[in-house]
């Protein structure tokens, strides 16, 4: 009977301890929480999701119209934040071409005007519907967030920006040849 009186007393110690230990690791665990909870950016009134991984795979930054590039930037500005060569250029505009590993694409055009970036075009080509969807539903939460609340008519979404931006995202496939057709424009001509 002892030696059941001491074994019991032996787990009921064991098992306190193990309670004690838990408790104290959910408190530090609360009070790391909220400290990384409590670290917002004061230029920022909210803490950024995650970017979805096809907007992450196309470059885009939660600070810029355009993989880092803004209407009204320098226009040296876009050959600072593209990396590959040009496929196109002249005095108006420049164009660079983005691969993905599943053979998806993506044209972008950046105009100038008075050596400053007037307007941006994007062309996505994808493989199929079900992409085109996908990119639909990661960019209209992407541009409402930034831009408000959009009006749709005649098949394209258009968001109109605090910052005198205005975003339109059309589906523009035909056939078996899938894509959007992203455009950016300032509200007042840039001078």
């Amino acid at each position: 009977m002892k030696h059941c009186y001491g074994t019991l007393l032996f787990a009921g110690l064991i098992v306190t301890q193990l309670a004690c230990q838990s408790k104290k690791q959910e408190s530090t665990q609360t009070a790391d929480s909220v400290a990384v909870t409590n670290k917002v950016d004061p230029a920022t009134d909210y803490v950024p999701e995650p970017m979805p991984p096809q907007l992450a795979n196309l470059g885009l930054t939660r600070d810029s119209h355009w993989r880092g590039i803004n209407l009204g930037d320098p226009f040296t500005a876009v050959a600072e934040h593209e990396p590959e060569k040009p496929f196109e250029q002249d005095a108006n505009h420049v164009g660079y071409t983005v691969e993905f590993k599943n053979l998806e694409s993506a044209d972008m055009l950046y105009y100038r005007k008075n050596d400053k970036v007037s307007g941006i075009d994007v062309d996505l080509f994808l493989n199929s519907k079900p992409s085109v969807t996908t990119y639909q539903q990661e960019l209209t939460p992407y541009f409402t967030t930034r831009y408000g609340q959009p009006k749709t008519a005649d098949g394209t979404t258009t968001w109109t920006g605090a910052d005198g931006a205005q975003v339109t995202l059309k589906d523009v496939s035909k056939g078996k040849d899938y894509g959007l057709k992203i455009r950016f424009r300032p509200l007042s001509p840039v001078q």
